[in-house]
């Protein structure tokens, strides 16, 4: 089908557009102040996903003023001169006096000048605080059931988003509109800290650290080659002025689009949209500065001491989103590495001549790059990694193998039809749906490329593949070589401390009044309806779980071995090893995959610690050939040494980097403080163990898991009958299969007394502190109340946790806890917390953690709001129908036989505030816990931490598995 261009007309009935089947529900219309909107409709989906885009980013921060664009999407969470304002008349000229002191802290050159006019502000923002709720925007949407509620700022683009119940419609226009008439920046001091946060988290995250150098050097001489976040000297002078400026200028109505996607119907909230968010004045929106793209002319190496280990970077010129060659280029790129594994660099992973090798194209709105990322093969007898010099000749060959077009017919159809299948997958997402509409507006390209994207995908041929490769594939690139080192220090941020913000309790605004006596549409009560899945015995234990697919002819097959790691505990490591293994005395590993590839099915194998899972999506018409398949590599698996080897040296080389990796040493210390000696990562092979392993018996390890009792949950359009007999035949199902003992949980350590394990780090610019509180048994019963209690205690931007440690006192970027339950009935539920912090702050972040817990804040207020997002989100959270069948099977886990909504929503009715705190009385207050924090302890004072308990040094020895170590 040929492509259409939109054109910007007001009437909706105009828009009678030959659509495919599957997007004759997508509308377009632009209102009269030139704001786009996109909807498509889809009533088979039980809420709606909204969003507002904004066609600006990084890229159009001023030089001067970095970071002003994800400053900008913090702010607009703090409401407007209607939304979280008690008395707007005495707010703002407190609000334009910090606005002013901003400009004049700025300005200032003397350090201690700006510390004093930083408390100035701070002393403001407090005052301000006394005549207005600042969260009280994110307080609304809870109350009308709105789930994720979020934003995202990139290069190109910034996007605010939710989903919410249908009908909730009318409110969500309403508040979603009106957050962008007038909005003010409250809290912006508070917020100032909490990205100072999330820059300095970054700074402990190597990976980060890695793009973003990949970046500088990609796109020099551009806005892409910078931090999304900004300059930290500008992040520390920062002026709320051109916060202001930032937002009358690039957000205006022509620039923005809104989204709707799921249960909504377009005739009938046309008006609405109109209404609402045609109140956005009209503005032009201004040129945008251009920028000449990197020349980049032969081969320029830089070199940067940021890894744990070795790695490369090829970087070559790309093209910019919407060009003509992206989809071709998208595909020779994918020759080289793809979801089958049958590139060139694919293969060699597969032959064990690299430990990775991934190409990924960057397409950005204006300009491009495309980049392979290989990291060298770890040599388990010397116990060190390849040169990077190395690893880049072999990417090289296998790069120049498809700048030479030497490739074959069958590949790139096979990767033209995994692209196909995959847009057709994704497309069964409400989210993915809005994400495409997103980028068609943001790259201004026309949305009949998302509804005609396959036949521009089959159009394409070997000739355009064989052209692309050759122009941009080139002797022309960056040799970027990452060495192990770590990242320079001038770079952190140190947090100014200020005093919290302490907004009245139980005060709302005018608007909050009238918003919430606003009328709403029919609340159906529409549980989930689990008749059409259907199961059916296949053996003597194992089962089948069908589902119907009712949107396209892609099949989705998952086949669980009822054994996982704890009884079997190579068995993750022989699941990898079968992701690259053929068939004896038939396929070699490459040909396999190939043979899958033809047949249009990808196929991979993990284990965890309780199943061994076998996943497979395809065209049904070739099911039969692809469980064949299957089914002889999991009887007949031809595991590879080479592939072994690298699998052990990925091993070996990881556990040699431990010591430096502080976001790994901080997820052992929280495995120990909740499992102690039964940790995974005490429980782990030792190094002399994984040095030692055979192929044969890995292979036996698959043997055994296999003759264990299955599930098979299948997905497809095929009559249930037909699929059942298809998977019955074709599958490697044993009769008389061994009884599985999965799920199990891992042991839950207990706590007698209070004690903190300290783990001592000087290189960790963040402390991690975890927390532990074991508590009752799981029963289905206390559901709705220990889902009351979270929502209340640390639920979105509203919990205490994250209000107290973040938002008062911007202690943290991500800061949470939550209460866990087992995958088997009647073993113990407990509760988690963990928070990010600066190493000169964990002990207050501490402080303020235990006093929630200890003396929990009581505000009954919140019932209301409580009970109503419970309720909405009970009825709206309904599985797609692609996993519908192994929500049934959880569901039934936890003792319930069908929706858990039919028995909770009485539940939730009756619920009131006194029953929170019961909850947390019986269940929190005064109960032992511990505490794991990994810090530097030069910053972090060990004697204070003793009135919370005995305080335990622990040691990066104590938390692995030290037995027969190498390092």
């Amino acid at each position: 089908m040929k492509s259409f261009k939109l054109k910007p007309i007001l009437l909706l009935a105009a828009f009678a557009i030959s659509l495919p089947s599957f997007g004759q529900g997508l509308k377009a219309f632009k209102l009269k102040n030139g704001l786009s909107v996109y909807i498509w409709e889809d009533n088979t989906k039980s809420d709606v996903y909204g969003a507002v885009g904004v066609r600006t980013g990084a890229v159009n921060d001023p030089a001067e003023y970095t970071g002003l664009a994800h400053y900008l999407e913090h702010v607009m969470f703090k409401g407007t001169d209607k939304i979280g304002t008690l008395d707007w008349a005495a707010e703002e000229p407190i609000y334009k006096r910090i606005i002013a002191k901003y400009d004049e802290m700025a300005d200032e050159t003397d350090p201690i000048k700006k510390e004093v006019i930083g408390k100035e502000i701070n002393e403001l923002t407090i005052e301000a605080g006394k005549v207005s709720v600042s969260n009280e925007f994110s307080n609304l949407m809870e109350s009308m059931g709105a789930k994720g509620l979020n934003a995202g700022t990139s290069y190109d683009y910034t996007i605010y988003y939710n989903s919410f119940p249908a009908f909730q419609i009318n409110k969500w226009l309403e508040i979603s509109s009106n957050r962008f008439i007038n909005p003010v920046f409250r809290t912006f001091q508070s917020e100032l800290e909490t990205v100072y946060e999330e820059y300095n988290r970054g700074q402990d995250n190597p990976g980060r650290v890695q793009q973003q150098f990949l970046l500088s050097k990609a796109f020099e001489g551009h806005p892409y080659s910078r931090s999304v976040l900004g300059l930290p000297e500008h992040l520390k002078s920062p002026r709320l002025s051109k916060l202001i400026e930032y937002y009358n200028t690039w957000y205006t109505p022509e620039n923005m689009v809104l989204i709707l996607v799921g249960n909504v119907n377009a005739r009938q909230i046309s008006g609405r949209i109109n209404a609402a968010f045609g109140r956005l004045p009209k503005k032009e929106t201004p040129e945008r500065k251009k920028y000449s793209d990197l020349d980049i002319k032969g081969r320029t190496q830089y070199n940067a001491k940021i890894g744990y280990y070795p790695s490369v970077y090829l970087v070559y010129k790309g093209v910019p989103a919407g060009h003509p060659d992206e989809k071709a280029l998208e595909i020779a790129m994918d020759l080289l590495s793809n979801s089958s594994n049958t590139g060139t660099l694919n293969k060699l992973v597969i032959d064990g001549e690299l430990t990775s090798g991934v190409s990924t194209p960057m397409t950005f709105r204006e300009q491009g790059r495309n980049v392979i990322n290989v990291i060298p093969l770890y040599d388990e007898n010397q116990r060190r990694f390849e040169s990077n010099k190395s690893a880049e000749k072999k990417a090289l060959k296998a790069i120049q193998q498809i700048a030479n077009g030497e490739f074959e017919n069958w590949a790139v159809e096979a990767i033209k039809n995994n692209m196909c299948r995959d847009y057709d997958l994704q497309m069964e997402f409400n989210e993915n749906r809005a994400n495409e509409l997103m980028n068609a507006f943001i790259n201004e390209t026309d949305l009949g490329k998302v509804l005609n994207y396959k036949d521009e995908i089959m159009a394409i041929t070997n000739e355009d593949i064989k052209r692309v490769a050759k122009q941009y594939l080139s002797d022309n690139y960056l040799a970027l070589y990452i060495e192990k080192g770590k990242n320079k220090e001038e770079n952190k941020i140190k947090k100014p401390g200020y005093k919290p913000i302490e907004p009245p309790v139980g005060k709302q605004s005018l608007y909050a009044i009238q918003f919430k006596n606003m009328p709403i549409g029919q609340v159906d009560e529409k549980f989930i309806d689990f008749s059409d899945v259907q199961i059916k015995k296949l053996n003597d234990r194992s089962k089948m779980y069908y589902t119907k697919n009712p949107e396209n002819n892609i099949f989705s097959l998952t086949l669980r071995y009822g054994v996982g790691e704890h009884e079997l505990p190579k068995l993750g490591i022989a699941a990898e090893l079968m992701n690259n293994a053929g068939i004896m005395g038939a396929y070699e590993p490459q040909q396999l995959k190939e043979e899958m590839s033809k047949l249009n099915a990808t196929c991979s194998v993990n284990a965890d610690d309780n199943y061994l899972y076998i996943t497979m999506r395809g065209y049904e018409e070739t099911l039969p050939q692809a469980c064949q398949l299957l089914a002889r590599q999991i009887l007949m698996p031809k595991l590879d040494d080479k592939q072994l080897s690298r699998i052990k040296g990925s091993i070996l080389g990881s556990r040699q980097q431990r010591k430096e990796n502080v976001n790994l040493l901080a997820n052992a210390l929280t495995q120990y403080i909740r499992h102690q000696d039964k940790s995974n990562y005490i429980n782990e092979l030792t190094d002399k163990e994984v040095y030692e392993l055979q192929i044969s018996e890995l292979t036996g390890d698959i043997n055994r898991a296999a003759n264990y009792e299955a599930e098979i949950f299948y997905c497809g359009t095929l009559p249930f009958d037909n699929a059942y007999e298809i998977l019955s035949k074709n599958l490697p199902l044993v009769a008389n299969e061994r009884p599985s003992q999965s799920p199990q949980d891992t042991p839950l350590a207990s706590v007698t007394e209070n004690t903190i394990y300290f783990l001592p780090n000087s290189d960790a610019e963040q402390a991690q502190i975890s927390f532990y509180l074991p508590m009752q048994k799981y029963d289905k019963q206390d559901d709705v109340l220990r889902n009351a209690f979270y929502q209340y205690f640390s639920g979105g931007f509203n919990g205490l946790v994250i209000n107290e440690i973040r938002e008062k006192r911007s202690m943290a970027y991500t800061a949470g806890a939550y209460i866990a339950t087992p995958e088997v009935l009647g073993n113990q539920t407990y509760m988690i917390g963990s928070i990010g912090t600066q190493n000169d702050k964990a002990n207050d972040a501490v402080d303020v953690f235990m006093e929630l817990v200890n003396n929990m804040p009581k505000n009954a207020e919140r019932i209301d709001n409580i009970k109503s997002y419970m309720r909405q989100e009970a009825l709206s959270s309904h599985p797609d129908f692609r996993y519908k069948a192994r929500v049934l099977k959880m569901y039934r886990q936890m003792g319930y036989e069908g929706d858990p909504a039919k028995e909770n929503l009485p539940k939730i009715d009756a619920l009131t505030f006194d029953d929170i705190v019961k909850f947390y009385e019986e269940n929190i207050k005064g109960k032992p816990y511990a505490i794991g924090i990994m810090g530097n302890p030069k910053d972090i004072d060990l004697k204070r931490l003793e009135k919370y308990g005995k305080v335990v040094k622990v040691n990066e020895r104590k938390l692995f598995n030290t037995k027969d170590t190498m390092f």
